[in-house]
């Protein structure tokens, strides 16, 4: 490498000739070393810092030119990075020390912004709502985001360890009976609700008739066809599938419903068993709507954990399966649950799957809900 540099100064007078052929020498010595990957640009600079910054004259002639900005930010970047290094470890020394008096001064001076600044968000989103009004469904939403991996640590199984099958209370006639009363707790059961049969003619006939409540607040629903995204094209779907000699795909339907008006014309439908409780019934309700031999699938969780299956029309099976939480300790159920029937369980135990029946040749319709 010190062949390919000029080291000879013996023709040079000038002292600033000299140092400026000096200079030169060290970009070329510093491009030669980048080059081969010697040594990297910091680590030169490093160098240059350590062993020449007694010399003045040099220094202040690089001062000048480029590798003197290039040294100088070195340096300053360097005690930049430890001044604000300890300045952190200072705030969050102070912050650990005095946790309790900051977080008293913080809530006590953001009070009276609380209020201004929902006020301030409010009329800064009416003209975003204005241009996009279909925002509003989110605001009855209790959750936007669900986690599928949340698990509770050391959830008591006692509750499922010892239920071997799905009681059925089909002939007990005391809704209020001790035996039901403490078999709703820790048993899955099943027991006759409905006194009239709700096909899709029924629910055609609601939605009808009220049409601008059901457009204004459940009209989308969620189905397994790419054909069908709203109740128009739900009814028109299984009014084919309930046609003669039209062979109409297999497809499973969800139409929720979570705001006061569609919940309360959907229990002139579905009214309120009489084993569930007065109060306490979850406003958010579902109804799976599906054809004969639609394929098996998950039944949603709603808000409150003991949640209810009221078959309106058709029959399925459900699959009780134990949550991963009590797998370990509780066993798998099933029951077949025919129109008229409902099934009452909990879904800190329990996670339901439904499947078609063998041989069904009529639509399903399953009314899914919860109470606390």
């Amino acid at each position: 490498m010190g062949d390919e540099l000029d080291m000879n100064f013996a023709g040079l007078r000038d002292k600033n000739e000299i140092i400026r052929k000096y200079v030169d020498n060290l970009n070329r010595l510093r491009q030669l070393a980048a080059r081969r990957g010697q040594i990297s640009d910091g680590e030169f600079n490093n160098y240059l810092i350590r062993h020449y910054f007694h010399n003045n004259n040099i220094i202040n002639y690089i001062f000048d030119k480029h590798t003197s900005r290039t040294l100088l930010k070195t340096v300053i970047e360097r005690k930049k990075k430890i001044i604000n290094f300890i300045f952190l470890l200072l705030t969050l020394f102070v912050v650990f020390s005095y946790k309790h008096e900051v977080s008293t001064v913080v809530l006590r001076n953001i009070q009276s912004f609380i209020y201004p600044g929902m006020r301030f968000w409010r009329k800064a989103t009416v003209p975003i709502i204005a241009t996009y009004p279909a925002l509003t469904e989110y605001y009855d939403e209790s959750c936007l985001l669900t986690n599928p991996y949340f698990q509770v640590e050391n959830l008591n199984c006692d509750p499922c360890a010892d239920v071997a099958n799905v009681l059925d209370f089909t002939a007990v006639h005391e809704p209020r009976s001790s035996l039901v009363a403490s078999a709703a707790v820790n048993y899955p059961y099943i027991f006759k609700t409905q006194k009239e049969l709700v096909d899709i003619g029924s629910l055609q006939a609601l939605v009808e008739q009220h049409r601008s409540v059901f457009a204004k607040d459940a009209y989308r629903v969620h189905s397994t066809d790419d054909t069908v995204r709203n109740l128009d094209d739900l009814f028109r779907v299984f009014a084919n599938v309930s046609g003669p000699g039209v062979a109409a795909p297999e497809s499973h339907n969800v139409w929720r419903c979570n705001r006061m008006e569609p919940a309360r014309l959907l229990r002139r439908l579905f009214p309120r068993p009489s084993r569930l409780p007065a109060t306490g019934v979850s406003l958010e309700r579902y109804l799976l709507i599906d054809t004969p031999q639609a394929p098996l699938y998950s039944v949603p969780d709603a808000e409150c954990a003991n949640m209810f299956v009221i078959q309106g029309s058709g029959s399925r099976t459900f699959l009780l399966r134990p949550t991963q939480e009590c797998r370990h300790r509780c066993r798998t159920l099933s029951v077949r649950l025919p129109p008229y029937y409902g099934l009452i369980y909990n879904w800190w135990y329990w996670r339901p799957v439904s499947l078609p029946e063998f041989n069904a040749k009529t639509p399903s319709i399953s009314y899914v809900g919860s109470y606390c």
